[in-house]
């Protein structure tokens, strides 16, 4: 009896998806290079830990965590809703951000729609539109900026949404209200904006976007993405939630997966919505830090992004694979932007006083030895 075919049964959609790989774990630099402790810069996770508040909160439902979670992770939703003055049906949660962009393919893409994704971004979107057998449409980049002039100049009758990460991941880059506003006004209404905010708090709010008040204005095709695994230090709880109409979140619903958030990470998150003082400290860390990494790498005659987001995108000059290992070789794990498109760039995330030295310290013995070609 022969093998099962498996290029036969599988979704075709698959044939064009690679695996998505995140960043380097502590565990593969302690066994490869017997480093006792790393510095691990490379998911741009919250390097103060986790909201006070949001361990608070879930250590106290602990002891509860035997019963299913509320389904509809309506105290989230109400608590979102009131934030933001919008209706809690237009509130979805997600184990994570990804979560959210898996359903929004799911629920929305058909065979051959198009969607329209920066060539340089997060690759989470790709992967869901192409297991969907969407057509991606990659829109060009002005250097390493997201140019919303081609994203409006390649929209179609086919085009189903577009994918717009701001601040933007790998590069940090954000895109400014005054830039913002006038392509939500340019898009056809039949075609929805999913816009990715996972960075937002790091950006400057004084020139930076508040999409929800677009919404509430009555753009009904935007998405608004945000999460708590970054700011709020909420990464290994894995919670995400949108922000968009109510029929496009109901189409979503339907696909959701039951009690998707488990009990103590939505009670986790409950608190950490609350802890502005975290926040605070968070946001004032990032801005020091990306000060000094900005000026040591100056120092030695690197470019980098300026960066509205917790991470900076370094340009190393040589190629970003070997940097990368360099750098692990020395205790510090960052991540090579090689996969995004960038081939002799890093990103590193933010870290404390102490882990941002110890970054800098291995980037001066790296280029003493290795001069950029």
């Amino acid at each position: 009896m022969g093998g099962m075919d498996i290029k036969r049964i599988m979704n075709r959609g698959l044939n064009s998806v690679e695996p998505y790989v995140g960043g380097t774990h502590k565990e593969e630099a302690q066994k490869k290079y017997k480093i006792a402790e790393p510095v691990k810069l490379s998911s741009n996770e919250n390097p103060l830990g986790v909201s006070p508040r949001g361990v608070e909160h879930a250590r106290n439902i602990l002891k509860g965590a035997n019963v299913y979670p509320e389904g509809s992770n309506r105290d989230l939703r109400e608590k979102v809703a009131r934030r933001y003055g919008v209706s809690s049906d237009s509130v979805i949660f997600g184990n994570g951000a990804d979560e959210i962009i898996y359903y929004l393919a799911m629920s929305l893409i058909n065979d051959d729609d198009e969607v329209i994704i920066p060539r340089l971004t997060f690759p989470i979107y790709e992967i869901a539109c192409r297991i969907m057998r969407a057509r991606v449409v990659y829109s060009d980049m002005d250097g390493l900026k997201i140019d919303t002039g081609d994203i409006l100049r390649r929209i179609t009758e086919r085009t189903k949404f577009i994918a717009l990460c701001n601040p933007n991941n790998p590069t940090g880059h954000a895109i400014q209200a005054d830039e913002v506003y006038p392509l939500i006004d340019a898009v056809p209404r039949e075609v929805l904006i999913i816009m990715d905010e996972a960075y937002a708090e790091f950006a400057d709010p004084g020139s930076f976007p508040d999409s929800v008040s677009k919404f509430r204005e009555g753009f009904n095709n935007l998405v608004i993405i945000k999460t708590l695994s970054k700011a709020y230090g909420l990464a290994g709880f894995r919670v995400g939630y949108a922000i968009g109409d109510e029929g496009v979140i109901e189409l979503m619903n339907r696909i959701k997966l039951p009690f998707n958030i488990s009990i103590v990470s939505q009670h986790a998150a409950l608190g950490a919505l609350d802890d502005e003082s975290f926040i605070r400290e968070t946001i004032e860390n990032t801005r020091k830090g990306r000060d000094e990494i900005y000026s040591a790498m100056g120092r030695l005659g690197l470019s980098y992004v300026e960066s509205s987001t917790n991470f900076v995108l370094v340009d190393t000059g040589r190629d970003a694979d070997q940097v990368t290992e360099e750098l692990m070789k020395r205790g510090v794990i960052v991540r090579s932007a090689k996969n995004y498109g960038t081939p002799t760039s890093i990103r590193v995330t933010v870290g404390t006083p102490d882990q941002n030295r110890c970054f800098i310290n291995a980037m001066d013995e790296i280029f003493t030895e290795l001069k950029p070609s």
